[in-house]
């Protein structure tokens, strides 16, 4: 009687592709996507140097976790014109803009964070004046919850415990849409957050939340008005940087309606000859969704408002074009109208 012969080896190789499948599979699971509900600052390492801040509503993969601190990865697209080479092994890119540079979702696309001057990066892909790269960061403990532990397999049921209070960032599914509220009747609705109020609402309204920063809650509503009440807005409203650099002085004493990006309350000086020495003004990213920078001058008691937002918070300025350009810097200078 033969012998039974032992399977060639390729026949052994489906069910050795299916154990890799499994293995690889696997290792997919255990990273797991977060969409954050709220702004959360990201670092170099755990406890490490703060790089810059990622929006509400950005999306991560998340990875290792040490010490509450948990890993995650990012990719964004940076203005290619505030990049530099890197200095450090392991990127090829790093943020070269004194100021920091915005980071978004696609090319002048929406702002989902912003990373500081030497921020290093790992270019992905060019496309005009952009470039799209990665970064894997470290988050705070607070800004992810953290992973259920799992239960011993011989302990004994228990009580159900005590609702833990909501985790300053939240896991939602894709697909998941806005948190849906309710405006109680008589709140007042503002521009930003602690600034002028438009008005307030006669009855209890329904909204989306679309973000946040401290305590104000960026809502969005659907309302009707009349035809009569609506106008367009003025071509100098909907000015862009690139035009106004394009003839500095002849929008000078033009109104403009722009939606900008705070990031600090600065005092004028002997450099800035177009701003009030030793006034407060205000330093803004915009005209958004541009890469510019903005001088805003303001009052004192302005400045002092402007003081309580954080950075990267967005605003509308009603304002008049002061000056197309600085002496030394292609920086336009405006004076806000009214309240912020």
């Amino acid at each position: 009687m033969n012998a039974p012969q032992s399977s060639p080896p390729f026949r052994r190789l489906p069910a050795l592709l299916a154990v890799l499948l499994v293995l690889a599979a696997t290792a997919l699971g255990a990273q797991s996507r977060l969409r954050l509900s709220a702004n959360v600052p990201f670092h170099a390492e755990a406890r490490g140097t703060q790089l810059g801040t990622l929006q509400s509503g950005t999306t991560v993969t998340l990875g290792r976790a040490t010490d509450g601190w948990r890993e995650a990865t990012f990719e964004a697209w940076v203005f290619s014109a505030s990049t530099g080479p890197a200095n450090r092994p392991g990127f090829n890119l790093a943020v070269a803009a004194p100021e920091g540079e915005n980071l978004r979702s696609s090319p002048n696309g929406a702002v989902i964070g912003r990373a500081v001057q030497g921020t290093q990066l790992n270019l992905l892909e060019r496309r005009g004046g952009w470039v799209r790269v990665r970064r894997t960061v470290w988050l705070p403990p607070s800004a992810v919850p953290a992973p259920p532990s799992r239960p011993a397999a011989t302990a004994p049921a228990a009580a159900a415990p005590a609702a833990p209070a909501a985790p300053a960032v939240r896991i939602v599914a894709a697909e998941d849409t806005l948190q849906r509220v309710i405006i109680r009747k008589g709140s007042a609705l503002s521009v930003g957050p602690g600034g002028a109020a438009v008005g307030a609402v006669p009855e209890d309204l329904p909204a989306r939340v679309t973000g946040r920063s401290g305590n104000w809650v960026r809502v969005r509503t659907e309302t009707w008005v009349q035809d009569d009440d609506v106008r367009p807005a003025p071509d100098s409203a909907a000015l862009s940087f690139e035009q106004l650099q394009a003839d500095p002085d002849k929008y000078v004493g033009a109104p403009v309606t722009w939606r900008l990006q705070f990031l600090s309350v600065q005092v004028a000086d002997e450099l800035r000859p177009e701003l009030p020495a030793g006034e407060p003004y205000v330093l803004a990213r915009g005209p958004l969704p541009g890469a510019g920078f903005v001088y805003v001058v303001v009052t004192r008691e302005q400045a002092d408002r402007f003081r309580a937002m954080n950075p990267l918070d967005e605003f509308l300025a009603n304002g008049i074009i002061r000056a197309g350009r600085t002496r030394y810097l292609p920086t336009p200078v405006i004076e806000l109208q009214g309240g912020r």
